[in-house]
This record gives structure tokens, C-alpha cells and sequence, in this order.
């Protein structure tokens, strides 16, 4: 599916599940070995992601969460190469907007979520930028009533296993 997030249209799916990465990987025209993110509705559906909360990431988590704020955990080992790194972190953000927040929520499953773009291009910021090759390959296209933010930022991405965080990109969330 093609959705809204607080940040951009985000093309995703069921996390847990093995093909769907494939897929997207394919739709985006994307190298296989490079991990998606995820989000998840709350924190009950973390526990499927996570082997254990690194130390200060729960702080981190209740200070940030939900928000812009993406962060890199310790993935269990059973999770679907497509949202491991190589390392086995996993990058988990959990959405404020709504929409995406009520139906993670109500799926209980973790989605993968990456800009509905194709590899390389920039992020999408309007349903109508999003490229018919994309839309034709997904189930579900779903467009929010609020297209007018003329400058998203991208989500903040810090790797919480080490102490302080490390911030790897800077983005919509300001760390302090």
C-alpha cells in the first residue's frame, strides 16, 4: 500500500512478512540488501522487532515517541532480512499521524515504511507526485486531506544501541 506519514508518502506493508519486501524492493527499484524501515501503533507491537531495550532507548522512546524520530534497535534474530541490517538492527519509528498510527494499531503488525519513490529520486510529498509504476504495483493507494505542507522533513535517525545515541541523519526531530 501507498500511505501518508507525518514526513511523506511512504509506500508499505506487513514487516513480518518475507515477500513483501521483495516486492517493494522490486516496485522501487531498490538493491535488495538495503533494510527498510518500519513503524509500528504502539509499543506492544515493538516486542515483535526488538531483542531488548538498549540502555536510555525506553527514555529516548517516551521522551520522542510517537514523533518524527526513527531509531535503530537490536533486531530479534527471526525478522525478515528486508527490515534487518546486516549487523541485525532494525530502524523503528513510531508515527504520530493518525491514519497510519490507528492502522498499525488495529493490523497489530509492524509495516514497512519507505518513501513512495523510486530508488534515488526524492521523497514524495504529494499523492499526486507519486509515479503510476508505483500506484499500478500496490493494493491500496491511500491519500490524506492534507497535502499542503510545502516542506516535510524526513524522520531523525539515531542509533540508540550505543550510548549517548548517535545521529545519523537529522531530520523533522531535534535530539537534545
Amino acid at each position: 500500500m501507498v500511505y501518508p506519514t507525518e514526513t511523506f508518502y511512504a509506500i508499505g506493508g506487513n514487516a513480518l512478512n518475507k515477500k513483501l519486501g521483495q516486492h517493494i524492493s522490486s516496485i522501487k527499484n531498490r538493491p535488495p540488501e538495503k533494510p527498510f524501515p518500519t513503524i509500528i501503533g504502539d509499543l506492544q507491537s515493538l516486542d515483535k522487532l526488538i531483542s531488548h531495550w538498549p540502555e536510555n532507548a525506553r527514555e529516548t522512546a517516551d521522551k520522542y515517541w510517537p514523533g518524527a524520530l526513527t531509531m535503530i534497535l537490536p533486531g530479534r534474530k527471526t525478522l525478515p532480512a528486508a527490515i534487518t541490517g546486516s549487523d541485525g538492527s532494525i530502524a523503528v519509528r513510531w508515527s504520530p499521524h493518525p491514519l497510519i498510527n490507528d492502522l498499525a494499531k488495529l493490523l497489530h503488525t509492524p509495516l514497512i515504511s519507505t518513501s513512495a519513490n523510486l530508488s534515488s529520486q526524492p521523497p514524495v510529498r504529494k499523492a499526486s507526485a507519486i509515479a503510476l509504476g508505483i500506484i499500478a504495483e500496490t493494493d491500496l493507494l491511500i491519500i490524506s486531506d492534507n497535502d499542503d505542507d510545502p516542506d516535510p522533513r524526513p524522520s531523525t535517525i539515531i542509533d540508540v544501541r550505543i550510548n549517548p545515541p548517535l545521529l545519523l541523519r537529522p531530520g523533522a526531530v531535534t535530539i537534545n
